[in-house]
């Protein structure tokens, strides 16, 4: 691999893995938020929940944006190495 490639794959993949991290944290901080003895949430609607909880915080655009940049980077970094060895 060269030089570009290698840091466009480890960017991406580092800004994938934090984006999994802040979902992870969320979707936790969400859960503890529920009262006891209120229905069990589970996935989306854990994120609705934090939504409505906390409306003003920029988490779960950071973990989009965190995720989605991630993935590009490495696609554009396995495109860059497969074109390389074209």
């Amino acid at each position: 691999m060269t030089r570009a490639e290698t840091w466009l794959i480890i960017a991406g993949f580092l800004l994938m893995v934090s984006g999994l991290v802040l979902r992870t944290i969320l979707m936790m901080r969400s859960s503890d938020a529920t009262p006891r003895g209120a229905r069990v949430l589970h996935g989306r609607e854990l994120l609705r929940q934090y939504r409505q909880l906390f409306p003003h915080s920029a988490t779960p655009r950071l973990t989009q944006s965190a995720l989605l940049c991630g993935a590009a980077l490495l696609l554009a970094g396995m495109g860059l190495e497969i074109a390389r060895q074209l």
